[in-house]
């Protein structure tokens, strides 16, 4: 879990490509929900503040890794012990040179997604369309209330009388014809 102590990294242009360049090194991308018992290791990433001085250079950039340790507590959620890994780094940011608009326009861009991916999955959303874990394709239709009384079944001779049933009316009728 990365976490990024400053309002620098969503403001300052400088910190925003810190924190673009961290999470890309880190291969880091956000989660609606956290899991505890999946977390390890934190690393925790804080800015200083700005100071209001025009030449004075840009706060210090404070990287540390934690270890997580989860301990028993009276309750439902355990306790979290951080204890520090390493590395510890303080450094500040002094060189930046950001590309040019179109360039960076073009590092951005996202690429197309073939047709095939996109039905397996990938890419934009279909609704109520999913893949399972085999690769399959999984659809859901929903339908409006059925009235089972006036659902047709199958009609089968054979559930239509008993077998005995049958046979009485075929002598009957054989006899009737015989006279």
């Amino acid at each position: 879990m990365m976490v990024f102590h400053s309002d620098l990294f969503d403001t300052h242009p400088t910190y925003q490509l810190l924190k673009s360049q961290l999470l890309d090194f880190y291969n880091g991308h956000p989660l609606p929900e956290i899991p505890l018992t999946a977390l390890e290791h934190v690393i925790s990433i804080t800015a200083g503040p700005i100071s209001q001085d025009a030449d004075a250079p840009l706060p210090k950039v404070h990287f540390r890794v934690y270890t997580i340790s989860l301990l028993a507590s009276g309750s439902k959620v355990p306790r979290i012990s951080l204890s520090e890994m390493g590395p510890s780094i303080d450094f500040t940011v002094r060189r930046v040179q950001t590309a040019d608009e179109d360039m960076m326009k073009m590092a951005l861009k996202k690429p197309k997604i073939a047709k095939k991916d996109v039905e397996s999955g990938l890419g934009k959303k279909r609704k109520n369309i999913e893949t399972d874990g085999m690769g399959d394709k999984v659809g859901r239709i929903h339908l409006g209330k059925q009235d089972l009384n006036k659902l047709q079944s199958r009609k089968v001779k054979a559930l239509g009388r008993s077998f005995g049933e049958n046979k009485t009316k075929e002598k009957k009728t054989a006899e009737t014809t015989e006279d």
